[in-house]
């Protein structure tokens, strides 16, 4: 299940435009940067890309790795399929959320901003429009670039305590959109997610978000946060 975890960490990040801060230099990279990805996003009604992911746990000397494909439609929609090195599935509709695993033969089901096992990436999950609201967002502090020279961009929580994930985002030159995403853990767990053949605005049909329990399968709550 760790990997449906860390993916949700992911899912606002090509589920929903991206609204950075507002910098009061006209001049900043990182503003223009962010601007570009922001007019990108808002002509996005839908997308589809594959994706790898690659996460390395402290205390284990090989990396886990999985790759599958993601489908995002605005607004809210999104599905999330790892197809190896074995099946598994993230449904969300909004605050609905669906875990899906062939292998256990049980769907936890949940909100979203309920799930405690997706506690730490939640604010990305809700509200990546707001992202001001809950991130401040500057160029990488080593002066990373990625393609095309471009400033990786950090995304540093602005609250919500020590284990909230530090988030850095690469983006296509060419694109503007999102091609990889770094979620580093406060347990020391690295995850990285690179995305490859992204399609935006082929009219993904609303279908394709819809998942139907099979017969022989158990449908489970998921474990929820604590009220306030």
């Amino acid at each position: 299940m760790r990997r449906l975890a860390t993916g949700l960490g992911l899912c606002a990040l090509v589920i929903s435009q991206v609204c950075l801060p507002v910098w009061a230099n006209a001049t900043d990279p990182v503003k223009a940067l962010v601007e570009k990805i922001e007019t990108r996003y808002k002509k996005t009604t839908d997308l589809t890309a594959e994706f790898t992911q690659t996460t390395t746990v402290q205390g284990f000397t090989k990396a886990l790795k999985s790759a599958g494909r993601v489908y995002m439609k605005r607004p809210g929609k999104l599905r999330w399929d790892y197809l190896e090195p074995s099946l598994e599935q993230i449904f969300v509709d909004h605050e609905r959320v669906q875990f899906y695993v062939p292998e256990h033969k049980q769907v936890l089901t949940g909100r979203l901003s309920k799930m405690a096992d997706s506690q730490a990436p939640l604010q990305l999950l809700q509200g990546v429009d707001r992202l001001d609201k809950h991130y401040l967002v500057t160029a990488a502090p080593d002066g990373a670039r990625g393609a095309g020279g471009l400033p990786l961009l950090l995304l540093t929580p602005l609250a919500g305590g020590p284990d909230q994930p530090r988030v850095v985002v690469e983006v296509d030159p060419k694109s503007y959109l999102l091609r990889r995403v770094e979620l580093r853990a406060s347990s020391g767990t690295v995850s990285n997610f690179v995305f490859n053949k992204i399609r935006t605005n082929t009219g993904l049909k609303k279908d394709l978000f819809v998942f139907t329990v099979p017969a022989d399968v158990e449908v489970i709550a998921a474990p929820t946060l604590a009220g306030p």
